[in-house]
Formats: structure tokens, sequence, C-alpha cells
């Protein structure tokens, strides 16, 4: 075997490693997405919802998480911290929340510990209900539960972290650095 025909098996042999490598890696690269909001981002719901849900692609972490539920004046009707179970996160709405367009502003830990944020927005046609009042405060009345709306699907916006950019430069700086010393004893041997 020449030392050409060894070169260009190296050669053939690295650029298939790295096919194998990072055709099959980028979604375990890829970090958490939001698959789901409720209320829906645009929607408009008839009163200001008890708690809202974030549903994500993983289970996102609970410390450092946070959500604000902001109405047009910049006032945060978000209570408590943010809840996680399973893939959702769930946020607490403060009762008496008045009517009108609301802004969501979320920031969740995704599983692989890196911050994700974005927001979205929702309008309700009344305010929220007082359900802080005192048991027996008034009239019984019988409550019915309200009908739970389907997350939304929402687009996964992720991007490649830079850690696979740094491992993609250090590897072609490999591949390169590979072939100039087989040129060089090529041009030796010759």
């Amino acid at each position: 075997m020449t030392s050409k025909m060894l070169v260009r098996r190296t050669l053939a042999a690295m650029l298939a490693l790295l096919l194998v490598f990072f055709g099959t890696s980028t979604a375990a690269f890829a970090h958490d997405a939001v698959t789901g909001t409720a209320p829906a981002d645009g929607s408009t719901v008839d009163t200001v919802p008890e708690k809202l849900e974030i549903s994500m692609s993983n289970t996102p972490a609970s410390i450092g998480s946070e959500v604000q539920v902001l109405d047009a004046s910049g006032t945060n009707w978000a209570t408590g911290g943010v809840e996680v179970l399973d893939r959702v996160a769930t946020q607490a709405i403060k009762p008496g929340a008045p009517a009108g367009k609301y802004t969501v502003k979320w920031r969740l830990v995704s599983s692989d510990s890196h911050p994700i944020e974005g927001e979205f927005t929702f309008t309700a046609t009344a305010a929220g209900t007082g359900a802080s009042q005192v048991a027996g405060a008034g009239p019984v009345v019988p409550v019915s539960p309200q009908p739970q709306t389907a997350p939304e699907q929402v687009q996964d916006n992720s991007a490649v972290p830079w850690s696979v950019i740094g491992l993609i430069v250090v590897l072609v700086g490999v591949v390169v650095a590979m072939v100039v010393v087989a040129r060089r004893r090529l041009s030796k041997d010759d």
C-alpha cells in the first residue's frame, strides 16, 4: 500500500467519522423547547385564569425558573413560585387581576441546565375571580370545573450551543493538521 493510498483512506475514515458524529447528534445537543402554553399565545379568555401553564419538550428545573404575568400597566400578577410537574411549569395568578391584555415573560431552566426564555400574550375579557375571599362570606354557589384548554403548539427556535460549534472547529483543525502532516510525509517519500 502506497503512502498516498494510506492518506486517502485515513481522510475518508475521518470524514465518515465526522459525518456519523454530527449527522446523528443534532437532536442530542438541542435545548428543551416550549411545546405549548395555556392560555394559548394571542388568545382571548373569558376571565383571568387562576394559573397558567407552559409545556416543555422535557422536564424543566424549578430552581431558577421565573414567570411574570404583566398587565398593560406593568404590574406583575404572578404569585408564589413556579411549580413544575413532569413537563409542565405552572404559575399561579393573584386573585382579582383586572381584565385586559397580559404579557407573560418566562425564564425556565431546561433539563440540560441551560436557561431558556420567552414571552407570550393573552387577553382576558373579565377580571379574575376573588378566590382569596373568606369562605362563607357570601351565598353558596355551586362550582363547576373550568374546561381546560389544550396547550398551543409553539415552534422550536432553539439554537446550536456554542460548545458544539467549538467542537466542530477543533475537529476541523485536527483533520487539517492530519492532512498537512500526511502531505509532508508524502513529499519526503517521493
